[in-house]
């Protein structure tokens, strides 16, 4: 082989190599890029298909990141819906009768609110059930006597409502009624303390003002479960576990302190019996009065007291105080106020409305946003 040939042949032999090193670069790079985009992709589905460790947190970041774009309000003795994105306001239900009372549903597809007539009561009065997606009305004549004069409504859940009716001052009446079949659940009298729509149970108590006044007390169903053994003790809230076995209340004596001379109060856990008539393994736990929240038992019965900064859970007969970061509900920011006011201004044109008006100078009242 002559010397040229072999200069060729290395050539030619380095040319190859270059040539792969060139296609491998290539290759690696394309790679690269179908992962970046797998990754892209997965974190940009990340909170519409929830990896099963990471459920609970991404359906928290969901509920945060939820943008207002509805507004249910009271005005006027009237009901309105504001749609932010086609920037309208509208009466629902008929408009020729006065409203009030609205709620909406906690899975933000129905406003409850209740028709009425200042010049002269309506017997029996209606509440109504306005479906946001199809705009449809459904009509529940209140036949219940104790709860005619309505006073409040409040959703138990998406299907049941509770009614909240004046009787005395210190007495309620209250009724349950679910909207798909219009009738009555459960009804009771006196001060209401929880409902449980699968077991049909209803907690309440009832220290009418009489002489001599009642101890506080606790009724479930109609029948008397507690009453207290001292007569300045008064219960301030109570609760049924979802199950229907267990119960929780929180109550206080009058002028009562504890040993660092700080108002004192009980938390208070028992087991329901059977029977529903009665209960047992009564446990009376002293607590810090300043231990604000709503109670909540979960599906395995633990205890927890839940407060807008913290959230107190039960062990033992200790509470733990742990900081609450569960998502907080949307609140309508700057931009958002602005135009639901430009709105207003278009829609109420004597309430002269500016972007300085405050809601309740114009007679703006039970705001839902959702």
């Amino acid at each position: 082989m002559t010397i040229h040939e072999k200069k060729v042949k290395k050539i030619i032999k380095l040319f190859i190599i270059a040539l792969c090193l060139v296609l491998s670069i290539f290759a690696l790079m394309s790679i690269s890029n179908k992962i970046c985009k797998i990754i892209k992709s997965k974190n940009e589905n990340k909170a519409i298909i929830p990896n099963v460790n990471t459920k609970i947190k991404d359906e928290e970041q969901i509920v945060a990141n939820s943008k207002i774009t509805k507004i249910a309000f009271g005005k006027n003795n009237n009901v309105y819906l504001y749609d932010e994105i086609n920037k309208q306001i509208k009466s629902i239900g008929d408009k020729s009768k006065l409203k009030d009372l609205l709620k909406l549903s906690p899975d933000k597809t129905k406003i409850v609110f209740r028709y009425f007539d200042e010049a002269k009561a309506i017997y029996p009065p209606h509440i109504i059930i306005y479906d946001i997606k199809t705009e449809s009305l459904t009509d529940i004549a209140i036949e219940n006597k104790n709860v005619q004069q309505i006073i409040d409504l409040k959703w138990i859940d998406n299907v049941n409502i509770l009614v909240t009716g004046h009787i005395n001052p210190s007495v309620s009446g209250y009724t349950v009624y679910n909207i798909k079949s219009r009738k009555e659940l459960i009804s009771c009298m006196g001060t209401i303390r929880d409902v449980t729509i699968n077991n049909k149970n209803i907690l309440y108590s009832n220290t009418p003002h009489i002489f001599p006044q009642p101890k506080s007390n606790l009724f479930l169903n109609g029948n008397k479960i507690f009453e207290a053994s001292n007569n300045k003790e008064e219960i301030f809230d109570g609760i049924i576990s979802k199950d229907g076995t267990m119960l929780a209340f929180r109550s206080s004596v009058e002028n009562e302190v504890d040993s660092k001379d700080e108002v004192s109060a009980y938390l208070n856990i028992a087991k329901l019996n059977s029977d529903n008539k009665s209960i047992s393994k009564l446990k009376k736990l002293s607590i810090n009065s300043d231990t604000t929240g709503e109670m909540e038992f979960d599906d395995k019965n633990n205890l927890s007291i839940v407060g807008d900064e913290f959230i107190y859970k039960l062990k033992g007969d200790n509470l733990i105080k742990v900081v609450n970061s569960l998502p907080k509900k949307p609140e309508l920011d700057q931009e958002q106020l602005k135009k639901f006011k430009q709105v207003l201004a278009i829609q109420f044109p004597t309430d002269f409305i500016s972007e300085e008006t405050l809601l309740e100078d114009i007679d703006i009242y039970d705001m839902e946003t959702f």
